[in-house]
């Protein structure tokens, strides 16, 4: 994992460079230049709050299913979490199954509670990028703002907004299918595995999968049924977005710009689909996206586009790298504290 990761920082910082390069290394300086420093101090504070937040909805779900885990223990394996996710190439998606084993781990509940739990968790806090974005989208149509330059990146929203929906509907509401699917794949799993070891096929038979994914889809019916647990993470995953946004705003404000809020919603929404691109937390294409948005629907020039993009991804992104990171050093530590 550690060479994946180097790997992909070195691609994230290699498109970076392209796109300084493309858009002026001196334009760049000459707008960090004239920056409000305590503007840009709120900006990182909004990116605190934001991250705040998020764990707040991780720690809803999470001590629903299991009591024991305390708020510190949940709030570290949720940055170390963050920090695995933001750190590795399609880290949101490929990583899921670890962070499940971490919370777990911590924990009195079994593997799959904590997947269900994380799971719900990711998904609430994925939701605001089209409650905003579906809402500036709105306002900026209603006032006749709305560019022609940026038909594809919203053709593309909707259809990842079509496709999600769609898989989060047949997991809920089908689960026969997944039952299907994934005994299917388990079955293959255990007869390629059983032709060199048998040590996996208690672990893969039909019986121990059908109990897995039987507590699985019972903690996601607990998450589910309990109103007021989906009400309050709701609430905070629509301000953890809020916040996530403002440094947008914020940067624009400390080099000199006004945005309306509804373009911000919008960019930032848009920047979801740069994590396309293979490198840690889609550097270089959320980047390329953001600023495309700004200069197309914000009216700014590519250097002040792109030096915004920069300040939100410092006060967002990086800094839950930086952030992660040392909650992660400190969990290595402590691990390695209590093996000894």
């Amino acid at each position: 994992m550690k060479r994946r990761m180097a790997l992909g920082f070195v691609f994230a910082l290699t498109l970076l460079a392209l796109l300084v390069y493309f858009v002026g290394r001196q334009g760049i300086v000459d707008e960090l230049s004239g920056a409000d420093v305590r503007l840009l101090g709120l900006g990182f504070l909004s990116g605190l709050l934001a991250l705040t937040f998020r764990g707040m909805v991780w720690e809803r779900f999470i001590t629903l299913v299991d009591t024991t885990m305390s708020r510190r223990v949940i709030g570290g394996v949720f940055l170390s979490a963050m920090f695995i996710k933001y750190a590795t190439p399609y880290g949101q998606v490929t990583t899921e199954p670890f962070v499940a084993y971490l919370v777990a781990r911590n924990g009195e509940m079994a593997y799959e509670d904590g997947l269900a739990s994380i799971l719900s968790a990711d998904l609430l806090n994925y939701v605001p990028y089209y409650t905003f974005g579906f809402l500036g989208l709105t306002i900026i149509t209603v006032s006749g703002a709305l560019s022609n330059g940026m038909v594809a990146q919203f053709t593309a929203f909707g259809v990842l907004f079509v496709v999600v929906t769609s898989v989060v509907l047949t997991v809920v509401r089908r689960p026969s299918l997944v039952y299907r699917i994934v005994l299917g794949l388990a079955g293959i799993v255990r007869v390629a595995t059983g032709r060199f070891t048998d040590r996996f096929a208690t672990h893969l038979s039909e019986v121990t999968i059908r109990e897995r994914l039987d507590r699985f889809y019972t903690t996601v019916e607990t998450i589910t049924t309990n109103k007021r647990t989906l009400v309050v993470a709701t609430i905070y995953a629509h301000l953890g977005m809020a916040f996530l946004m403002l440094p947008v705003y914020i940067g624009a404000m400390a080099l000199g710009h006004q945005l309306s809020l509804p373009v911000v919603a919008i960019v930032v929404a848009l920047g979801k689909l740069g994590t396309v691109v293979p490198a840690p937390g889609g550097t270089g294409g959320v980047e390329a996206i953001v600023t495309a948005g700004l200069t197309t629907l914000g009216q700014l020039d590519p250097a002040a586009a792109f030096t915004i993009a920069l300040i939100y991804r410092l006060c967002t992104y990086w800094l839950t790298i930086g952030v992660g990171g040392i909650s992660t050093a400190n969990l290595l530590i402590r691990d390695s504290y209590t093996s000894h």
